[in-house]
């Protein structure tokens, strides 16, 4: 139901008149499970565009149901719950009338804001704690092959439910149309366990206006394109660490799948170099999380960029696989990857550190993900985002498996 009235304005109409609200709000009231909620507090959140949604959702009990939520789960649930609540009471709000039905004068508020002393510094506590580095995410889904131009689908090539390691794929769409919208929904399922995932780093201070879910993406690709999409998400001056999630398709060079176009390495790396320089951020950093075909293409494509380039030093990529491997998927469970790496925290491994070296993951068929992070970590205080080496400097613990394999050159370093 989430992915039939979520992105689509015509159906969601058709469900808030069929009483679809008070459906929502007695599953928030009275469920207990938490895909359920998720989905349900989802749709809530997206519903709430006006104050007639508004008022229909108090009347329906919405209040008590959210406050509920807000107070006894964590993660995704609480957060849009806590999302919702402020749709609410934006949207909530009606003009006063006294009893006499005059309206009286109307009001105003000022503010007034001095320059800054061009001599001012950055204020630094006494205590030398910095704040938190504030991120921001953006998870791309590869497009549904039925909607890929003839020379995208051409070069495509599907995740594998059986993980092929060598360099007998094939290209193009072969699998069914069942298995497709299988796979779909995986990579939704995986761009969903990463959100998760980013939302639990510890002292990560996400801002929510920046970023662009699973959800919202296709809308927003639709619109704008995934080069403009991307493009415009980088030019934030207020994120220190940019996260860019792909999941899905890819073609045999590791490029990223999208309806009319593919998008590669050279060209992400192109537009957060333009980024860096028309902005005062230049000491931003950006992680790529890459579960799809041939992800390897990227990490190997980042440790042959020199470290001395504009603005590389700041880059990292983690990819599911090889240069040459497949990535495994699982239908109703998503990337082997995603899930494998999304869980060690859970499982009790610790954040990964510099310089250790782990065993191989156990993924199926010798999948072997690989890392190349360029990230120069003493170069700025407050960008030591990967690691909290030093514990006056808040950082956030990104990396939650601690393995890290060869990087994409293959040659052990």
């Amino acid at each position: 139901l989430r992915h039939v009235v979520y992105n689509n304005d015509s159906n969601r109409m058709k469900f808030v008149k069929m009483g679809g609200l008070d459906l929502l709000v007695t599953l928030c009231a009275t469920c207990d499970n938490e895909a359920v909620l998720e989905s349900a507090t989802a749709m809530l959140r997206k519903a709430v565009s006006s104050s007639d949604v508004a008022h229909r959702l108090l009347d329906a009990g919405a209040l008590p149901a959210l406050l509920r939520l807000e107070s006894e789960w964590i993660g995704t649930v609480k957060s849009y719950a806590t999302q919702t609540l402020r749709s609410l009471e934006r949207h909530s709000r009606r003009p006063w009338v006294p009893p006499s039905g005059r309206l009286t004068s109307p009001s105003m508020a000022y503010m007034l804001l001095p320059c800054a002393h061009p001599a001012s510094s950055p204020w630094v506590p006494p205590s030398g704690r910095l704040t938190s580095p504030s991120m921001a995410y953006m998870l791309l889904p590869c497009a549904h092959p039925a909607s890929m131009a003839p020379a995208v689908q051409k070069q495509m090539v599907i995740r594998s439910s059986t993980s092929v390691t060598n360099n007998g794929h094939s290209h193009g769409v072969t699998a069914s149309a069942d298995d497709l919208n299988k796979e779909m929904d995986a990579v939704h399922h995986d761009l969903e366990s990463v959100e998760r995932w980013l939302r639990s780093r510890d002292g990560a201070n996400i801002i929510d206006d920046r970023c662009i879910e699973a959800g919202d993406a296709g809308i927003v690709l639709q619109n704008a394109g995934a080069q403009k999409a991307i493009r415009e998400f980088f030019l934030s001056e207020e994120i220190d660490l940019f996260v860019l999630a792909y999941a899905g398709h890819a073609t045999a060079a590791g490029a990223w799948c999208f309806a009319e176009h593919v998008i590669t390495f050279d060209q992400v790396l192109g537009m957060w170099q333009q980024a860096r320089a028309k902005t005062a951020n230049t000491q931003a950093r950006l992680l790529l999380i890459i579960d799809a075909p041939f992800a390897g293409q990227w990490a190997h494509a980042l440790s042959k960029v020199a470290s001395a380039a504009a603005f590389v030093s700041g880059i990292a990529v983690q990819a599911a696989c090889g240069p040459q491997q497949q990535a495994a998927s699982e239908p109703g469970q998503g990337g082997e990857f995603t899930r494998w790496f999304t869980q060690q925290e859970a499982h009790g491994h610790s954040p990964w550190t510099i310089g250790e070296r782990v065993p191989d993951p156990p993924l199926r068929g010798g999948q072997l993900p690989c890392m190349t992070c360029k990230f120069d970590v003493f170069s700025d205080r407050r960008a030591i985002l990967c690691v909290g080496g030093e514990e006056h400097v808040p950082s956030i613990s990104l990396f939650g498996a601690p393995w890290f394999s060869e990087i994409a050159t293959g040659n052990g370093a």
